[in-house]
């Protein structure tokens, strides 16, 4: 590992952008974020500013990791064609995880291993997105429970048949009365690093994601209907 072995992170599942760079031990050279209404306001200005706090720039990197949701779906578009827009022209590694891997990570590391963390994030349309996730040997994370998209109340259900569920994330805080507040925890996330860990765990196994083809986990169909023939 040299200096220049870093990895650029990005998240813009939600409507705090977060980005990081990291380096090939995992460790955190920069990290910021900001919030705002919309994503293409913020998202290429933290990449510019995190480069250039590490004197990085586009061509000098090891690699792109991008969160590919589920979540908002302007801010996975933005955040995507940013990540892809930076890989592309230098010909950089490309790694697109799930954003709900990375606010599970960021769970476990906020409240221990001996947990399953419920990263939650809004889907809009009064639901959420849920997945169950637990430490997972050789890896960071495991899925315990596929993630899927449900309407609040039934959240504390789905939690049934899991061991110590930890709920966190964007959609828990739109719908706080959704769980048990034994069950719930403040933690922010998705965050870049965690993005940036699991790509790097990739990279130890040798993958990367075809960044031709890369598209986000939307999670549901986009808002869009054609016309109807006359």
């Amino acid at each position: 590992m040299t200096d220049r072995d870093l990895i650029l992170c990005l998240d813009s599942a939600t409507p705090t952008a977060r980005v990081a760079v990291l380096d090939g031990g995992g460790a955190v050279r920069i990290a910021a974020e900001a919030t705002a209404d919309r994503a293409s306001g913020h998202v290429l200005p933290l990449v510019a500013g995190a480069l250039a706090a590490v004197g990085a720039t586009p061509a000098t990197l090891a690699g792109v990791a991008c969160g590919g949701g589920p979540g908002s779906f302007t801010g996975l578009r933005v955040g995507l064609a940013a990540a892809k827009g930076l890989a592309l022209p230098f010909g950089l590694p490309f790694y697109l995880v799930s954003s709900l891997e990375a606010l599970a990570l960021d769970v476990l590391g906020a409240r221990g291993p001996e947990i399953t963390a419920v990263p939650c994030l809004d889907a809009g349309k009064g639901e959420v997105y849920v997945g169950a996730y637990a430490p997972g040997g050789e890896r960071l994370v495991r899925e315990v429970k596929p993630f899927c998209r449900l309407v609040p109340a039934l959240l504390d259900g789905w939690l049934a048949d899991l061991a110590r569920p930890v709920v966190a994330g964007l959609g828990l805080d739109r719908y706080p009365g959704a769980v048990d507040p034994d069950r719930a925890a403040a933690v922010a996330g998705p965050t870049a690093i965690s993005v940036g860990r699991l790509a790097l765990e990739r990279r130890a196994r040798g993958e990367t994601t075809d960044l031709e083809h890369a598209v986000p986990y939307y999670g549901r169909p986009p808002d869009i209907t054609m016309k109807r023939p006359r």
